[in-house]
Order: C-alpha cells, then sequence, then structure tokens
C-alpha cells in the first residue's frame, strides 16, 4: 500500500491528545461516520459528496493501515494490514456500483472492529489518558502495561 500522509497525521495529532488505543476508536467513528455521510449523499444522488466521504474514510483506513508495526506486532499486524485492504477495496467499489450492499458491509465490519479495539482499551485500563510503558514514557503501547493484559502480540508505531 503507498503512504498516506493525511491518515497518518490524523492518527498522529490523534493520539499527541488522547491514548493511541482511543485514538484508534476515534478513528474508527470518523470512518463510519464519513460511510454514512456517502450512504446519504448516495441516497440524494448527491455522487460528488459521496466520493469525497469515501475518499475521506479511506484516507483513515490507510493511515491506520500505514501505522502497522510489522516487526513487533506478531500475527496481529498481517491480518490487520488485510483488514484495511479489504475495506479499502471495498469503499472503492462503492464509488463504481451499486453501493447500498457495499456500505452496509462496510459499516458492519468498521462498527465490529472499533469494539474490538474499544473493548482493548478497556481491559488495559486505557481511558483518555496517554499511554504510559513501566517507565512513564508516553504514547508506547507495545511495552508492558501495569495490568500485565496482553495485546495479543500487537504493537502500535506512535
Amino acid at each position: 500500500m503507498y503512504p498516506n500522509p493525511y491518515g497518518a497525521n490524523a492518527y498522529s495529532q490523534a493520539s499527541k491528545n488522547v491514548s493511541p488505543l482511543k485514538a484508534i476508536v476515534m478513528l474508527y467513528e470518523g470512518a463510519i461516520r464519513l460511510i454514512n455521510e456517502a450512504k446519504r449523499a448516495h441516497d440524494v444522488q448527491d455522487y460528488e459528496a459521496r466520493f469525497i466521504a469515501i475518499d475521506k474514510a479511506s484516507k483513515i483506513i490507510l493511515g491506520l493501515q500505514g501505522q502497522l508495526d510489522f516487526e513487533n506486532g506478531g500475527d496481529v499486524s498481517p491480518m490487520l494490514h488485510e483488514f484495511y485492504d479489504s475495506l479499502f477495496m471495498r469503499m472503492m467499489q462503492a464509488n463504481s456500483r451499486n453501493p447500498e450492499p457495499i456500505f452496509e458491509d462496510v459499516l458492519i465490519s468498521l462498527k465490529n472492529m472499533k469494539e474490538t479495539w474499544a473493548a482493548v482499551a478497556e481491559q488495559i485500563g486505557e481511558g483518555s489518558q496517554p499511554a504510559r510503558d513501566v517507565g512513564g514514557n508516553t504514547n508506547d503501547v507495545s511495552t508492558s502495561n501495569d495490568k500485565n493484559v496482553p495485546l495479543s502480540g500487537a504493537s502500535l508505531n506512535v
């Protein structure tokens, strides 16, 4: 996949104000909102607005994909990479053919993944504070946390 400065910047900015896991949840919420906007635009035959909303949602997905850490992410990073590839391709299809079932499929996938990330954040106690490792350093959840809840080999590159 190609680097995406928009999505990477969105992730970077969000993770400065909240924990990295909360930033991921917020980015999923943004992508869900944008797909819903695209859906509404399609319903009123505003194809330009549909395209713009899908484009913005796609950039969020590419930004999340660009933050995957394949060196430390274990089996999770390749699985997420495939998931993001699949979402991106489905979003592109929504611009070229009958989008209603595609919108529903993408929304279900985004909502399920958002709920998964929110559950992980809740499990390790990351509300709205920046993530801290055992040494007190912020913005790195690839190290241990005080509750010793594993991230299933996931590592975020922040």
